[in-house]
Protein backbone atom coordinates (compact mmCIF):
# COMPACT_ATOMS: atom_id res chain seq x y z
CA UNK A 1 0.00 0.00 0.00
CA UNK A 2 1.26 3.46 -0.82
CA UNK A 3 1.12 6.23 2.12
CA UNK A 4 -0.58 8.89 0.36
CA UNK A 5 -0.19 12.40 3.06
CA UNK A 6 2.83 13.49 4.88
CA UNK A 7 3.61 13.15 8.29
CA UNK A 8 2.24 15.37 10.78
CA UNK A 9 5.02 17.63 11.78
CA UNK A 10 6.49 18.09 8.41
CA UNK A 11 8.61 22.02 8.28
CA UNK A 12 8.71 23.29 4.98
CA UNK A 13 11.89 23.70 4.08
CA UNK A 14 12.54 26.69 1.05
CA UNK A 15 16.18 27.22 1.72
CA UNK A 16 17.14 23.61 2.16
CA UNK A 17 18.43 23.76 5.21
CA UNK A 18 20.14 20.46 6.64
CA UNK A 19 19.32 20.00 10.39
CA UNK A 20 15.45 20.33 8.96
CA UNK A 21 15.64 17.85 6.09
CA UNK A 22 16.97 15.20 8.61
CA UNK A 23 13.71 16.44 10.59
CA UNK A 24 11.21 16.07 7.83
CA UNK A 25 13.04 12.67 7.01
CA UNK A 26 12.80 11.18 10.54
CA UNK A 27 9.67 12.03 10.49
CA UNK A 28 8.50 10.33 7.26
CA UNK A 29 10.98 7.06 8.62
CA UNK A 30 8.53 6.76 11.74
CA UNK A 31 5.61 7.43 9.75
CA UNK A 32 6.91 4.22 7.10
CA UNK A 33 7.61 2.03 10.28
CA UNK A 34 3.91 2.32 11.84
CA UNK A 35 2.12 2.11 9.05
CA UNK A 36 2.80 -1.46 9.20
CA UNK A 37 0.62 -2.03 11.88
CA UNK A 38 -2.26 -2.26 10.22
CA UNK A 39 -1.24 -5.57 9.13
CA UNK A 40 -1.51 -6.56 12.41
CA UNK A 41 -4.89 -6.48 13.26
CA UNK A 42 -5.34 -10.32 13.42
CA UNK A 43 -2.49 -10.77 15.33
CA UNK A 44 -2.96 -12.40 18.27
CA UNK A 45 -1.82 -10.90 21.62
CA UNK A 46 0.93 -14.18 22.26
CA UNK A 47 2.30 -13.44 18.41
CA UNK A 48 5.70 -12.54 17.95
CA UNK A 49 6.48 -9.17 16.05
CA UNK A 50 9.85 -9.12 14.40
CA UNK A 51 10.83 -5.78 12.59
CA UNK A 52 13.91 -6.00 10.25
CA UNK A 53 15.24 -4.25 7.97
CA UNK A 54 15.36 -5.84 4.35
CA UNK A 55 19.03 -6.23 4.71
CA UNK A 56 19.12 -7.64 7.99
CA UNK A 57 18.85 -11.63 8.40
CA UNK A 58 17.61 -13.08 11.72
CA UNK A 59 18.67 -15.94 12.99
CA UNK A 60 15.68 -17.76 15.07
CA UNK A 61 17.57 -20.98 15.70
CA UNK A 62 18.97 -19.82 18.96
CA UNK A 63 16.40 -19.29 20.95
CA UNK A 64 13.38 -21.10 21.77
CA UNK A 65 10.65 -17.69 22.16
CA UNK A 66 7.81 -20.00 23.46
CA UNK A 67 9.64 -20.80 26.48
CA UNK A 68 11.57 -17.47 26.89
CA UNK A 69 10.01 -15.11 29.75
CA UNK A 70 10.93 -12.44 28.08
CA UNK A 71 8.64 -10.11 25.53
CA UNK A 72 11.62 -8.08 23.71
CA UNK A 73 14.35 -9.40 21.60
CA UNK A 74 17.30 -7.59 19.64
CA UNK A 75 19.30 -9.53 17.53
CA UNK A 76 22.95 -9.11 17.82
CA UNK A 77 24.01 -9.66 14.29
CA UNK A 78 27.07 -9.97 12.21
CA UNK A 79 27.86 -6.35 9.77
CA UNK A 80 29.32 -7.10 6.00
CA UNK A 81 29.83 -4.83 3.84
CA UNK A 82 29.59 -4.46 -0.10
CA UNK A 83 29.92 -8.31 -0.80
CA UNK A 84 28.06 -10.99 1.36
CA UNK A 85 32.30 -11.90 2.65
CA UNK A 86 33.20 -8.91 3.43
CA UNK A 87 32.86 -8.91 7.70
CA UNK A 88 33.02 -5.43 9.23
CA UNK A 89 34.66 -6.62 12.49
CA UNK A 90 34.50 -3.20 14.45
CA UNK A 91 32.00 -3.78 15.73
CA UNK A 92 28.16 -5.73 16.52
CA UNK A 93 25.02 -4.64 14.65
CA UNK A 94 21.87 -4.83 16.94
CA UNK A 95 19.39 -4.79 13.76
CA UNK A 96 16.37 -6.55 13.75
CA UNK A 97 14.39 -6.47 16.88
CA UNK A 98 11.09 -8.54 18.06
CA UNK A 99 8.34 -8.02 20.83
CA UNK A 100 5.08 -9.51 21.49
CA UNK A 101 2.02 -8.62 19.91
CA UNK A 102 0.88 -7.46 23.47
CA UNK A 103 3.46 -5.68 24.72
CA UNK A 104 4.18 -3.58 21.41
CA UNK A 105 3.61 0.63 21.49
CA UNK A 106 4.39 0.69 17.96
CA UNK A 107 7.19 -0.66 15.44
CA UNK A 108 9.07 2.67 15.23
CA UNK A 109 9.25 2.68 19.29
CA UNK A 110 10.44 -1.05 19.00
CA UNK A 111 13.15 -0.18 16.18
CA UNK A 112 14.05 2.82 18.35
CA UNK A 113 14.76 0.48 21.74
CA UNK A 114 18.02 0.79 23.27
CA UNK A 115 20.47 -2.08 22.57
CA UNK A 116 21.03 -3.14 26.40
CA UNK A 117 18.88 -4.95 29.16
CA UNK A 118 18.93 -2.96 31.96
CA UNK A 119 19.36 -4.02 35.81
CA UNK A 120 15.98 -3.88 38.01
CA UNK A 121 17.49 -0.98 40.14
CA UNK A 122 17.53 1.25 37.44
CA UNK A 123 14.96 3.82 38.29
CA UNK A 124 14.87 5.94 34.66
CA UNK A 125 13.97 2.34 33.28
CA UNK A 126 10.35 3.41 34.73
CA UNK A 127 10.00 6.06 33.21
CA UNK A 128 11.61 5.12 29.90
CA UNK A 129 9.81 3.56 26.72
CA UNK A 130 12.91 3.13 25.12
CA UNK A 131 14.83 1.34 27.98
CA UNK A 132 13.67 -2.12 28.95
CA UNK A 133 14.45 -4.79 31.67
CA UNK A 134 12.38 -7.44 30.36
CA UNK A 135 14.99 -7.64 27.27
CA UNK A 136 16.47 -10.50 25.49
CA UNK A 137 19.83 -10.02 23.45
CA UNK A 138 19.96 -13.06 21.22
CA UNK A 139 23.68 -13.63 20.36
CA UNK A 140 24.67 -15.23 16.91
CA UNK A 141 21.41 -13.16 15.86
CA UNK A 142 21.77 -13.34 12.30
CA UNK A 143 23.54 -11.48 9.44
CA UNK A 144 23.31 -7.63 8.35
CA UNK A 145 24.86 -6.81 4.81
CA UNK A 146 24.78 -3.55 3.88
CA UNK A 147 25.35 -1.58 0.93
CA UNK A 148 26.00 -4.81 -1.32
CA UNK A 149 25.39 -2.73 -4.64
CA UNK A 150 27.09 -0.67 -7.40
CA UNK A 151 28.79 2.34 -6.58
CA UNK A 152 26.10 3.85 -8.49
CA UNK A 153 23.28 2.30 -6.35
CA UNK A 154 25.30 2.95 -3.52
CA UNK A 155 25.36 6.70 -4.17
CA UNK A 156 21.36 6.43 -5.15
CA UNK A 157 20.86 5.37 -1.37
CA UNK A 158 22.72 7.43 0.26
CA UNK A 159 21.59 10.73 -1.54
CA UNK A 160 17.98 9.71 -0.08
CA UNK A 161 18.15 7.76 3.37
CA UNK A 162 17.49 9.08 6.64
CA UNK A 163 21.05 10.41 6.67
CA UNK A 164 21.65 11.83 3.15
CA UNK A 165 22.29 15.48 4.56
CA UNK A 166 25.92 13.87 6.51
CA UNK A 167 26.68 12.51 3.23
CA UNK A 168 25.51 15.52 0.78
CA UNK A 169 28.21 17.46 3.10
CA UNK A 170 30.45 14.79 2.54
CA UNK A 171 31.03 15.87 -1.14
CA UNK A 172 31.72 12.23 -2.15
CA UNK A 173 31.48 10.82 -5.85
CA UNK A 174 30.36 7.99 -6.98
CA UNK A 175 34.53 7.36 -8.21
CA UNK A 176 35.10 7.64 -3.97
CA UNK A 177 32.77 4.93 -3.16
CA UNK A 178 33.96 2.35 -5.98
CA UNK A 179 37.63 3.06 -4.65
CA UNK A 180 36.09 2.31 -1.38
CA UNK A 181 34.73 -0.89 -2.93
CA UNK A 182 37.58 -1.81 -4.34
CA UNK A 183 40.10 -1.22 -1.46
CA UNK A 184 37.48 -2.88 0.68
CA UNK A 185 37.51 -0.14 3.36
CA UNK A 186 34.49 1.34 5.55
CA UNK A 187 34.64 4.72 5.42
CA UNK A 188 31.57 5.83 7.69
CA UNK A 189 33.09 6.62 11.22
CA UNK A 190 30.44 4.68 12.78
CA UNK A 191 32.13 5.87 15.99
CA UNK A 192 31.95 9.62 15.43
CA UNK A 193 30.66 12.40 17.96
CA UNK A 194 27.36 13.65 16.17
CA UNK A 195 28.09 16.99 16.46
CA UNK A 196 31.02 15.62 13.30
CA UNK A 197 30.44 17.52 10.32
CA UNK A 198 32.11 14.64 8.02
CA UNK A 199 31.76 11.49 9.12
CA UNK A 200 32.92 10.05 5.79
CA UNK A 201 36.84 9.90 6.87
CA UNK A 202 37.42 6.87 8.22
CA UNK A 203 39.44 3.87 6.20
CA UNK A 204 39.30 0.76 8.25
CA UNK A 205 39.84 -2.93 6.53
CA UNK A 206 37.18 -5.22 5.96
CA UNK A 207 38.43 -8.98 6.50
CA UNK A 208 37.51 -11.45 4.37
CA UNK A 209 35.14 -14.26 5.97
CA UNK A 210 35.26 -17.60 6.21
CA UNK A 211 32.17 -19.51 4.79
CA UNK A 212 31.01 -20.99 8.67
CA UNK A 213 29.90 -17.26 9.66
CA UNK A 214 27.52 -16.74 6.73
CA UNK A 215 24.60 -17.94 6.20
CA UNK A 216 23.74 -21.36 4.81
CA UNK A 217 21.35 -20.40 2.06
CA UNK A 218 24.68 -18.21 0.61
CA UNK A 219 26.41 -20.91 0.94
CA UNK A 220 24.73 -23.52 -1.05
CA UNK A 221 23.91 -20.83 -3.61
CA UNK A 222 27.37 -19.16 -3.93
CA UNK A 223 27.55 -19.93 -7.50
CA UNK A 224 24.48 -17.72 -8.29
CA UNK A 225 25.58 -14.96 -6.39
CA UNK A 226 29.38 -15.24 -7.30
CA UNK A 227 29.70 -11.38 -8.59
CA UNK A 228 28.25 -10.25 -4.60
CA UNK A 229 31.36 -12.45 -3.03
CA UNK A 230 35.29 -11.25 -2.64
CA UNK A 231 37.88 -13.78 -3.59
CA UNK A 232 41.04 -11.72 -2.27
CA UNK A 233 42.40 -10.32 0.87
Amino acid sequence: MIIEDEPEGIIENKNNIGSIKRMNSLLRIEQSYNYISNALIDVSENDLICLSDNDEIPNFENINFKNSKHDIFIFKQLFFYYKFNLFYDLLPWFGSKACKKKKLISLSWLRNLKNKKYPWWRIDTYFSKIKQRNLKIINNGGWHFTNVKTAQEIYKKLSNFGHHDEFESSGLTVKDIQYCIDSKIVNYDHFADKSKINKYNAKYKLQLADDEILPEYLIKNKDKYKNWFSYSK
